[in-house]
C-alpha cells in the first residue's frame, strides 16, 4: 500500500530552503502528519510548519494543523520558547535565537500525539565565490559555489540554488568523507535554463548528519522508479514524517556571466 507522502515535499517547498515536490503514484492510506521545521543562524521568527497527508484522490491542498502545542528548547541554556500559532498549520519562535555549536530540541503535541527530535547546529562554512561557467553539455550555464573545508571532520552540507523566481528542484548535499580540509567546487546540474544577465542565489547551509541523511533518502526516493517509493526516512521520532534542521545559512546573489 502506498503513502501520501506528496504532502512532505510540498511543505519543503514553501520555505527558503527550496525542496523538490514529488509526484508519485499514491493508494488510499491513513492521514499522517508532516513537520517541517527550520532554526537556523539568522534572525527569527523560525516556523515548525504542520500539515497532514491527504488521499491521491483529492487536490493538492494540504490542510494545516490547528491547535498543537509547540515548544523549542535550546538545550544549551535551557531555554524555551513556546511557540504561537500564524496562519493555520504555521508555529512561530518568539525569543528563539539560533547559536552554532547549541542543540535544539523540538516537542510536538497534537491529536493525542507526541512527536519529538533534537538538531544541533554546526560551525558555519562560508561561500568563498559563486561563478557560472559554459555547460559541457548544451547551451545552459552551469553554477559553481565554492568553499573550504574545514580540518575538523563531520560536516555536512546542504546547497539550494535560485535563478531569478525559479527554484532549483534538484537536491543538493555532500559531506567530507572525500574532501575533508580542502577547497570544494560543487557544480550545481540544474534544470533551469539560465541565462547571460540572470540574477542567481546560491544559499550554502550546514547541516547535522541525521539532516543530511534525510535529504540522502529524500534524493533516492525521488530518484526511485518503483511504483510504490518509500517515505523518506524521517529524524522526527513519534510517527511523523518530515524533517527538523538547526542549521547554519550562508548566501551569495551573482549575475550569470
Amino acid at each position: 500500500m502506498k503513502n501520501a507522502r506528496i504532502a512532505i515535499l510540498f511543505i519543503m517547498s514553501a520555505f527558503c530552503s527550496c525542496q523538490k515536490v514529488i509526484k508519485v503514484n499514491l493508494n488510499s492510506a491513513a492521514p499522517r502528519y508532516v513537520v517541517a521545521g527550520n532554526v537556523t543562524d539568522q534572525p527569527g521568527p523560525y516556523t515548525i510548519n504542520i500539515t497532514k497527508t491527504i488521499d491521491f484522490s483529492q487536490d493538492n491542498t494540504f490542510p494545516g494543523v490547528s491547535g498543537a502545542t509547540v515548544f523549542i528548547t535550546d538545550s544549551n541554556n535551557n531555554i524555551t520558547d513556546t511557540l504561537t500559532e500564524g496562519s493555520a498549520g504555521n508555529y512561530l519562535t518568539h525569543t528563539l535565537v539560533g547559536v552554532p555549536g547549541h542543540t535544539y530540541h523540538l516537542d510536538i503535541a497534537v491529536g493525542g500525539n507526541i512527536f519529538v527530535c533534537s538538531s544541533t547546529m554546526p560551525q558555519p562554512v562560508l561561500l568563498d565565490s559563486v561563478r557560472t561557467q559554459k555547460s559541457s553539455f548544451g547551451k545552459n550555464i552551469d553554477v559553481v559555489p565554492y568553499y573550504k573545508d574545514p580540518v575538523a571532520t563531520g560536516n555536512n552540507y546542504h546547497l539550494t540554488l535560485k535563478v531569478k523566481d525559479s527554484v532549483s528542484t534538484e537536491i543538493y548535499i555532500h559531506n567530507d568523507d572525500l574532501i575533508n580540509g580542502n577547497e570544494v567546487a560543487n557544480t550545481l546540474f540544474n534544470n533551469i535554463d539560465v541565462k547571460t544577465g540572470d540574477s542567481i542565489t546560491v544559499e550554502l547551509q550546514c547541516t547535522d548528519h541525521k539532516v543530511n541523511q534525510y535529504y540522502d533518502n529524500l534524493q533516492q526516493t525521488i530518484q526511485q522508479n518503483s511504483a510504490t517509493p518509500a517515505n523518506p526516512q524521517s529524524n522526527i521520532t513519534g510517527g511523523a514524517l518530515g524533517y527538523f534542521s538547526a542549521h547554519t545559512v550562508d548566501r551569495k546573489t551573482i549575475v550569470a556571466q
